[in-house]
């Protein structure tokens, strides 16, 4: 029965043939809100969404408290909100490539590095499981606000701005404006932002040009990203001629024209009683006939539509006023209880009148409006997209929808935002609590706009990250806590190619790479440092460099290194100096320095100074030639006269930089420092034996100078390549990798011991010109002032960041962490970012976490990290759960993770996948088995090629399981555990090689033509 009123109804609508733009009430604008023909007011604001996860509770206290704040301007009729929202699977690739994609090629183009390959591929996988959704809150006010003296004032103002304006046709009724509905719609739309934004809700207002744009991107879904931009009053237009036979034109063609002859460049045409076509798409429409019998949060629809990748679009009216309508139809449920049906109306208006009575809880008039689409001539796709989406709006509480409309396009343009305040779907009475929490505004946002990562929600959402941090997160302490295997060092390698490819290496002297030092224990950045090679080219390769420290020939480094052109340390040098020998000088199962030994060891560091410097009573390092050829050719080049007789390193210097040879003189100046060896003279000078020889080591019995002598002589003894000359020269690397796996030892105290020593001086190694600042000039002699200020300036503008691998190791260090929490307080003066990996929380210590802005939580290794986990970072219910039960470590989809950031004062935490696809998986492993495998395939036949082959046959990024299978055929064969391994990899490499076995798909085959096709292509 129904349904046979709905189709003749349909076909009374089709005969009248209204046209399009009679379904649109917008006329013109004033200030940021439209005017609509009957003199309402709308607005549109965008919203973000929630900071951080929540459960239903929490979007019903929400809505609770949103409900307060907004009851009072909904107690009557006048206002209205509309929730509008937006998801289209289809439209991913244009919004990665605008949040994303964009900036990040044109980075890599500034810098020169080709990255072609993974961005290509990201784009193809992104756009397959991401998709693109908007969320609006659109605020009308109508003239029901006014009381009757504003009524007829308001006629008053219209009738004379009428009068005085001649006919201008179809142009924008500007007089429509009033500017006492203005005022009245100002403090609805302040209210509502205010509101959203004290629940912690990202919102804002939308200019009316922005809205226009969002209602005709509503209505012709083709037109999105485009550069249309509506013409409003006041804005400069050309002048429109009437045509010749018109006798007298009105003013039309000198004024802006309308609003709807803008908005619409395409009719409608309807297909039958369900499917309209509107421009390059057929859309069919759902309602909801009966509201939900238990209301849910909209967050729980949009995850379910979001995972079957429908696209679709949802308008939720809801108007105030609702206390006069439910009286009129409680009268009318009253005289029909008779029947046994009403009696559940009866009930239900009695909880509602209840709500009213005992909590203020009012209720409001509600309709809901969907639509899906499909491109034209794809009915059949349409039809299973309209079938899901009303299987799932049921699903939604318990509704009831119906998929035809009294009018079909009426009713798909139900869902278009801001036409009008009009809706094919029945009204329906609910609680202004159930219906706020139905809105779409609980869904979660991410702070940034656009970012050079990309992550998504499980529900496939895009969600950027800027790993810069920018104006937004000026301090960026990270870090990242997994067990082995959670896809920890892929999520950190991941954000160190965010930041190379971030908008912060484009500086004022041209783009150039971030400053990366990465102190890593094993080969969890050897994959990142080879596809940085590779992308910057033979001729660039060196400014990415991944070294193993070795105590070897070679490998030299020397501490006290200094400053081109100077004499003394910078204040942090010299800080560090203090450290790592106040370290040394520590028996191995002590971590505090013997009493008055921190400063005997200043004293110590400023007097081997100054006895390598040219002054009474020193003794500089003498010139040798044959030391350094390139220095000795210099000198020969530029004629330059050292004295004849005692030469010293210290004027070689001197005369390059006077020369402008300034990485000559670096090279020089290594010869004119202190050596390890040096500290023993300065600690017998006089200036020292004076102050410290009287003091005894209690634990020894030894005086403080023979303790410090006898521990500088034992590190000499057991560090060589710390007593020489630099040679460990990383020369223009901008991105430097130092594997301490050889030199990091594990087990004893002294094993520990010379662990916390070489991150120390990893660290020094890495970052000694990371804080560079220009500050510091004054501790530099003039002669070199001019070229270390360029030097300073550049540096600290430039982003840097300093990673520390399987940061556990420096446990019960306090040296090694006093650093660490010295460069995590001053990292923001230098624009020094930090980054700390490690298995369990509890490695991090107290400090780091709380000075921490971005927690990454890839997996708890227990029950009881899970709840240390949730405690120590005060986690919401949702993201606790989160912790507990939806971290399972990387799968075919990704790599899950929990976000806890701290951006604006403002704290996000999210559940978030690192999706990347095969060739970035490949070249970012870690995993001892396909590391080997890829870098045999390396060696033969190229970086680009042994990706791509690797992808093709092992597309989920590993080749573990056949590894694995392999090599339990050989074990049982009677094959020793290690020989079987190698064997296995060597044997796959051969397959891959060959076109053989497993990858028998590489080889080339004959097509249907008889021609030969690539398999692999």
């Amino acid at each position: 029965m129904l349904s046979s009123i709905a189709r003749g109804l349909a076909s009374i609508s089709l005969a009248l043939k209204q046209p399009l733009a009679g379904y649109c009430d917008v006329e013109t604008s004033h200030g940021d809100a439209l005017v609509t023909k009957q003199g309402d007011y709308l607005s549109f604001l965008r919203v973000g969404g929630m900071k951080r996860m929540a459960t239903r509770a929490d979007i019903e206290r929400l809505a609770a408290a949103m409900r307060i704040d907004l009851s009072g301007t909904l107690e009557n009729k006048g206002h209205a909100i509309v929730g509008w929202y937006l998801s289209d699977p289809d439209l991913a690739a244009r919004e990665i490539e605008r949040v994303n994609m964009e900036s990040c090629r044109e980075v890599a183009s500034q810098l020169g590095i080709d990255l072609a390959d993974i961005l290509d591929e990201r784009m193809r996988l992104w756009s397959g499981k991401m998709r693109w959704e908007a969320s609006y809150l659109i605020l009308w006010t109508r003239r029901a606000v006014l009381t009757k003296e504003e009524v007829k004032q308001m006629k008053e103002e219209r009738d004379l701005a009428a009068k005085q304006c001649p006919a201008i046709g179809d142009a924008q009724q500007f007089f429509l404006r009033s500017e006492l509905i203005a005022a009245h719609h100002s403090g609805f739309v302040a209210r509502v932002i205010a509101a959203l934004r004290g629940l912690e809700i990202s919102a804002e207002e939308l200019s009316a040009r922005q809205s226009l744009t969002v209602i005709r991107e509503g209505m012709y879904r083709e037109t999105t990203a485009s550069s249309w931009r509506a013409i409003l009053v006041g804005d400069r237009l050309m002048p429109r001629l009437p045509e010749e036979d018109v006798k007298r034109p009105n003013k039309e063609g000198l004024l802006w024209p309308s609003l709807r002859g803008q908005l619409f460049h395409a009719d409608a045409v309807t297909h039958g009683g369900q499917r309209v076509e509107i421009g390059e798409y057929e859309y069919t429409s759902v309602d909801i006939a009966i509201g939900p019998e238990d209301p849910r949060p909209f967050v729980e629809l949009a995850s379910w539509l979001g995972q079957d990748r429908v696209p679709w679009r949802g308008s939720f009216i809801l108007e105030g006023g609702g206390r006069a309508g439910m009286t009129f139809k409680e009268i009318g449920a009253s005289f029909l209880s008779i029947f046994p049906a009403n009696r559940d109306l009866q009930r239900a208006f009695a909880a509602l009148r209840h709500a009213r009575e005992q909590d203020n809880h009012i209720s409001v008039k509600l309709r809901a409006s969907f639509a899906t689409w499909a491109a034209v001539g794809e009915a059949r796709l349409l039809r299973r997209r309209a079938s899901t989406l009303s299987q799932r709006i049921e699903g939604w509480g318990n509704c009831k929808a119906v998929r035809i409309a009294g009018d079909p396009l009426e009713g798909v343009l139900s869902s278009v935002p801001g036409l009008s305040l009009a809706s094919t779907a029945n009204p329906a009475l609910a609680l202004l609590g159930d219906a706020l929490a139905m809105l779409p505004w609980n869904h979660t946002v991410s702070p940034w706009e656009r970012g050079s990562v990309l992550f998504r929600l499980p529900n496939g959402a895009i969600w950027p990250y800027d790993p810069s941090g920018g104006s937004k997160r000026p301090l960026v302490i990270d870090i990242f806590v997994a067990p082995p295997g959670s896809g920890k060092s892929v999520l950190a390698n991941s954000v160190n190619i965010g930041l190379c490819l971030s908008s912060a290496v484009l500086g004022g002297t041209g783009a150039k790479l971030p400053l990366i030092g990465k102190v890593d224990i094993g080969s969890s950045a050897e994959g990142f440092v080879r596809l940085i090679q590779e992308a910057l080219g033979p001729e660039r390769r060196h400014e990415a460099i991944y070294a193993t420290m070795q105590f070897a020939p070679g490998y030299e480094f020397n501490v006290f290194d200094l400053q081109v052109g100077c004499e003394y340390p910078l204040p942090l040098e010299r800080a560090f100096l203090q450290n790592f020998l106040a370290l040394i000088t520590l028996p191995p199962d002590v971590s505090t320095p013997f009493e008055g030994m921190a400063q005997m060891i200043g004293l110590v560091i400023d007097e081997a100074y100054r006895q390598c410097t040219d002054v009474p009573g020193a003794s500089p390092k003498r010139y040798r030639r044959g030391v350094e050829p390139l220095v000795d050719a210099a000198l020969d080049r530029l004629q330059i006269k050292l004295h004849p007789e005692d030469p010293i390193w210290r004027d070689v210097v001197t005369a390059l930089c006077a020369a402008g040879e300034y990485r000559l003189a670096e090279i020089a100046q290594r010869h004119v420092v202190p050596l390890l060896q040096d500290l023993i003279t300065a600690a017998r000078s006089d200036q020292v034996m004076d102050m410290f020889q009287n003091i005894k080591i209690a634990v020894t019995a030894e005086q403080a100078l023979q303790l410090f002598e006898r521990y500088i002589y034992d590190a000499i003894r057991k560090y060589p390549t710390l007593n020489s000359p630099t040679r460990l020269d990383f020369g223009s690397a901008r991105i430097i990798v130092l594997d301490l796996q050889e030199v990091a030892p594990t087990g004893s105290a002294a094993s520990n011991r010379q662990t916390e020593m070489m991150y120390l001086l990893a660290r020094h190694v890495l970052a000694r010109n990371f804080f560079l600042k220009p500050d510091y000039l004054r501790y530099v002699p003039e002669p070199v002032r001019a070229y270390h200020a360029r030097r300073f300036q550049e540096t600290y503008e430039t982003v840097k960041r300093l990673d520390y691998d399987e940061w556990h190791r420096t446990l019960g260090s306090p040296q090694v962490r006093a650093q660490a929490e010295l460069d995590a307080r001053e990292g923001r003066k230098h624009n020094i970012q930090l980054g700390f990996s490690s298995q369990r929380l509890s490695d991090m210590g107290d400090s780091l976490i709380s000075q921490s802005t971005g927690r990454f939580v890839l997996r708890a290794g227990d029950e009881k990290e899970a709840e240390e986990i949730i405690t120590r970072f005060n986690l919401s219910e949702a993201s606790a759960s989160v912790v507990r039960n939806g971290l399972h470590g990387p799968g075919p989809n990704g790599a899950p993770f929990l976000a806890i950031l701290q951006v604006e004062n403002a704290r996000y935490e999210q559940l978030l996948v690192n999706t990347l696809g095969p060739i970035e998986l490949w070249a970012l492993s870690t995993t001892p088995g396909d590391t080997a495998l890829r870098n045999r395939l390396y060696d033969r036949v190229g970086f680009s090629e042994a990706l791509r082959r690797l992808s093709k046959i092992f597309p989920g990024g590993s080749a573990l399981k056949e590894i694995e299978r392999r090599k339990s055929e050989r074990l049982r064969g009677g094959e020793l555990d290690a020989r079987a391994e190698m064997g296995v990899i060597d044997q796959l490499t051969d397959e891959l090689i060959n076109g053989r076995g497993i990858a028998l798909s590489l080889r080339p085959c004959e097509d249907e033509a008889g021609g030969l096709a690539i398999a692999a292509q």
